[in-house]
C-alpha cells in the first residue's frame, strides 16, 4: 500500500516538473529508467523529447535474436534484453548514426517497413514492400540506407537500383544506378554519397531531389572483403577491411570535400576520433567527449552462428583495431558472455548512436 501510495506522488507531479527532472539527466539509461516510473512520466517524456537535449553519447550495439532486440551499451559495459517499442520479433534491424534503425519484417505479402527510435519509442511508418523486388532479397547481407529529415535511401549490393521513399508517401520509388551496384550509402550535409561495389567511384546525390550532383574517384585498394564510405569533420573517408588469419584489418584513406580536386591520402591517424564499423555501415566519434573511448582506434562488431538452423546460438563480439601499431584486441566484458537464441537467419549486430530526436 505504501509504494502505491509513492508512486501516485510521483505521477501528480506537473509536466514542467517532470520534464526539468528530465533535463537534468545526461544518460540515456537515465532517460530509459525516467521513462518506467509511471505512465505520466513516459507521456511527458514522449510529448517533449523534442525540446531535451543529451551530451554526446557512446554508441550502442544492437543484435537481435528470436525472442527480442538486445543492446549493449558500451558505457555500462552492460547487456539489455528490453525489446525497443514496436521493434516485431524477427525484424530485420539496420542501424545508422542518426538514432534510428530501419526495421523490417515479414516474409511474405506484405513486407512491412518502420523507421523506429529504439530509445524514445518513436515510430515512422514506411509504405509496405514487394518481396520480389530486388532490394530485399538477401537483405540481412546486402542491404544499406541512410536518411535525411524526409528521404530515406536504401539499396541492396545484389542490385545496380537505388530504392527511396519520401516520408508520407505511399510507395517506393527506385532509380536506375548506373555505375555498378551500391556498396554503402551515408547522408551528410544535404547530399547522398553512394560509393559503388567495385568502390572505383562515389556518387553525389542532392538529398531532397535526389539529383545526381557529382562523381568523385574513390581510392584504390588491393581486393578488400567490403568497403565503407562515410563522413566526418568535413572529410570523406573509405575504409578498406581484409582478413588475415581471422582477424580484421583496416586502411583508411580521406579526402578534403572543400578542396577543388578531391586528392585521396592514406593515413593512420584519424585524430581524435574513432570509428565504429559492422558490416554494413561506419561512423566516427569524437573521443575527447568520451574519456572511455581509444583514439585512432576502429570498434568493428562481428556475430558467429553454432548449431543447426532451427535452434541456434548466436554470440557478438567487438575488436578495437588501432590504426598506429595495426595491433588489435578483442573487446572482454558480459557481451562475451551473452548468447541469444537464433533461429535461420537473423539482423547482424549493428552499432548506432543515441538520439533523442
Amino acid at each position: 500500500m505504501k509504494s502505491n501510495k509513492i508512486k501516485s506522488r510521483w505521477s501528480d507531479l506537473p509536466p514542467e516538473l517532470v520534464i526539468a527532472i528530465a533535463g537534468n539527466l545526461t544518460e540515456f539509461t537515465d532517460h530509459l529508467r525516467f521513462r518506467s516510473v509511471c505512465s505520466h512520466w513516459r507521456s511527458s517524456f514522449h510529448s517533449h523529447s523534442h525540446t531535451l537535449r543529451l551530451p554526446p553519447q557512446l554508441p550502442w550495439l544492437a543484435f537481435p535474436s528470436t525472442s527480442s532486440t538486445h543492446f549493449y551499451s558500451l558505457s555500462e559495459d552492460r547487456v539489455y534484453s528490453n525489446p525497443p517499442p514496436g521493434v516485431a520479433d524477427n525484424s530485420k534491424l539496420f542501424g545508422s548514426a542518426s538514432g534510428w534503425f530501419l526495421s523490417v519484417s515479414g516474409q511474405n505479402r506484405p513486407i512491412t517497413a518502420y523507421l523506429v527510435n529504439p530509445f524514445t519509442g518513436a515510430l515512422i511508418g514506411l509504405p509496405c514492400l514487394d518481396p520480389c523486388l530486388p532490394l530485399w532479397y538477401g537483405m540481412v547481407y546486402t542491404l544499406v540506407w541512410d536518411r535525411s529529415d524526409s528521404v530515406v535511401v536504401a539499396g541492396s549490393t545484389r542490385g545496380a537500383r537505388i530504392f527511396y521513399c519520401r516520408l508520407g508517401e505511399a510507395a517506393w520509388a527506385s532509380f536506375e544506378y548506373p555505375y555498378s551496384t551500391p556498396h554503402s550509402i551515408t547522408f551528410y550535409e544535404g547530399r547522398f554519397y553512394i560509393l559503388n561495389f567495385d568502390a572505383s567511384q562515389t556518387v553525389v546525390f542532392d538529398g531532397d531531389t535526389l539529383e545526381q550532383i557529382t562523381v568523385i574517384d574513390a581510392p584504390y585498394n588491393d581486393y578488400p572483403i567490403w568497403k565503407h564510405l562515410f563522413v566526418s569533420s568535413g572529410e570523406l573517408l573509405v575504409l578498406a577491411t581484409w582478413n588475415y588469419d581471422g582477424l580484421p584489418v583496416y586502411n583508411v584513406q580521406r579526402a578534403n570535400l572543400n578542396d577543388e580536386y578531391v586528392e585521396w591520402v592514406e593515413v593512420n591517424d584519424i585524430g581524435d576520433r574513432a570509428l565504429f564499423v559492422d558490416n554494413l555501415h561506419c561512423f566516427s566519434v569524437k573521443v575527447g567527449d568520451h574519456s572511455l573511448l581509444r583514439r585512432n582506434c576502429i570498434y568493428s562488431a562481428e556475430s558467429k552462428t553454432s548449431g543447426g538452423s532451427r535452434n541456434s546460438l548466436t554470440t557478438c563480439s567487438i575488436s578495437i583495431f588501432d590504426l598506429a601499431s595495426d595491433s588489435w584486441e578483442c573487446l572482454e566484458g558480459p557481451l562475451r558472455k551473452f548468447r541469444a537464441a537464433s533461429r535461420g537467419a537473423i539482423s547482424l549486430p549493428s552499432w548506432v548512436l543515441p538520439s533523442l530526436s
